[in-house]
């Protein structure tokens, strides 16, 4: 009798043009349906997640070590340290790639911005100054992103002597700078062309100087009360572009011309770290500094602290589309309930039939349990395969879905991906899979049980 549960579900599962045939199919497709959105939104869901983790470490420093509080050197700072014997010593540490110094803020702790000029067109953009050094790990990652249509050198002197500047490549040694392609854009400007770039600080002192000259005041009093505001300006040479779906908004300069928008000197705004193991940042900080080989009036900040609210941000929202989805296992355990329920009332005589010749009840149980798991694990399997199908074009979706409302569902500027990601795992599969048949047979426990507690007697008068 211990096979009998099992051969009975399969022969009440047998196709026939009976109500029950239906509704056992609409239960199939209702498991297939709700495993199938699962496994395309938590594969979606963690290929962006893995693809931002990804892109982010690609192109972020991974660890800015900095001054804490006011400047040191300052009245009422920390004692002076020198940086560059910090940075000597940060880059003998074995956890340490490379150690370079940056200049991304001003003096008073201002994100540094430039506001760059082309043909009278002006925008504002962050930048950070960099050494451009054989050792330096961030900039040759980030020569990664330069545009494809990379030529030549990045300078070669002309028949008179004058220094041409060919696309592509990233040179932070002269008087250059390297912007978004779509900055660059907006701006109109490509590469080659000089720039004009103002320090933001400047520009700022300018305007509030500019507003505080009454509407009134002689044109040479104006004239002479803007004399005394200088805007700091630099022709730079726009030397390369980089791609921003892949490489953030931010531009690059050398750190000496940084360190002279930025009124730092000889200063820096504080030593960029490159890390063997950037995924786990935070833990090698941790590690570094209880060591004692950062300073106690230095700090740092991670590339995961730097975008912790959007890595947050995204984990929730994963969280949040799986609780949402999981009402749609939900309706398609309720569709297999439904199925059982039919099916025990169906075979109330046979359910008599067989408590008369002794049958237990856990074996009547079984049968009708037995047959919630088949459909469970069938629709299981084609949630899968159309789960994995649907995957596989989701691409092609998206651009008809695109040219058909004439809207990007999955726009560059704000996810920084040119396509669709998907990542599975066997973890996402093994929780999906295991719910998706745990449901069905929890739903189908209540109505197999009352089922088995029938009074053959009972059952064999009304099934009559």
């Amino acid at each position: 009798m211990t096979s009998a549960p099992l051969f009975l579900a399969l022969r009440y599962l047998r196709p026939t043009r009976s109500f029950i045939s239906v509704i056992t199919v609409i239960s199939m497709l209702g498991v297939m349906l709700g495993v199938g959105v699962l496994v395309f939104v938590m594969s979606v869901f963690s290929g962006w997640q893995r693809e931002y983790r990804q892109m982010l470490i690609g192109f972020e420093p991974h660890v800015m070590v900095e001054p804490l509080g006011s400047m040191e050197g300052e009245p009422g700072g920390p004692k002076p340290i020198d940086w560059r014997e910090l940075r000597k010593k940060l880059a003998q540490l074995p956890e340490v790639v490379s150690a370079v110094p940056v200049a991304d803020r001003t003096r008073d702790g201002h994100l540094g911005i430039l506001v760059v000029e082309n043909d009278s067109n002006l925008q504002g953009v962050s930048v950070i100054g960099l050494n451009d050094d054989p050792d330096n790990a961030l900039l040759q990652k980030l020569k990664k992103h330069i545009k494809t249509d990379a030529l030549g050198d990045t300078k070669t002197i002309n028949e008179k002597g004058e220094a041409v500047y060919r696309q592509g490549k990233f040179d932070l040694r002269d008087d250059t700078i390297v912007l978004t392609d779509k900055f660059a854009k907006e701006i109109g400007a490509k590469v080659g062309d000089t720039l004009v770039v103002h320090a933001a600080e400047s520009v700022n002192q300018f305007i509030q100087k500019y507003r505080e000259i009454p509407e009134n005041e002689d044109k040479k009093k104006r004239a002479a009360a803007l004399d005394d505001v200088t805007i700091l300006s630099k022709d730079l040479t726009l030397i390369a572009t980089l791609r921003e779906d892949t490489a953030g908004k931010r531009g690059y300069v050398p750190l000496h011309v940084a360190q002279e928008f930025f009124n730092l000197d000889s200063d820096i705004s504080g030593i960029e770290l490159e890390l063997k193991d950037p995924d786990n940042a935070e833990r090698v900080m941790t590690k570094i500094y209880q060591s004692g080989a950062l300073p106690e009036s230095w700090g740092y900040r991670t590339w995961e602290q730097e975008h912790g609210m959007m890595l947050e941000s995204v984990e929730n929202q994963r969280t949040m589309m799986w609780f949402l989805l999981l009402f749609i296992m939900l309706v398609a355990a309720i569709c297999v309930m439904n199925t059982t329920i039919t099916v025990t009332v169906k075979k109330r005589r046979e359910i008599g039939i067989l408590t008369a010749l002794g049958t237990r009840a856990w074996q009547i149980i079984a049968i009708f349990v037995s047959q919630a798991g088949i459909v469970a694990l069938v629709g299981v399997v084609a949630g899968l395969a159309g789960g994995f199908f649907v995957l596989g074009i989701r691409n092609w979706i998206r651009d008809q879905i695109s040219a058909i409302t004439g809207r990007d569902i999955f726009p560059q500027d704000i996810y920084f991906l040119s396509s669709i990601p998907a990542h599975t795992s066997i973890g996402d599969l093994l929780i999906i899979c295991t719910t998706a048949v745990a449901l069905c047979l929890m739903a189908a426990l209540v109505p197999s049980w009352f089922a088995a507690r029938v009074d053959p007697a009972v059952a064999l008068r009304d099934g009559g």
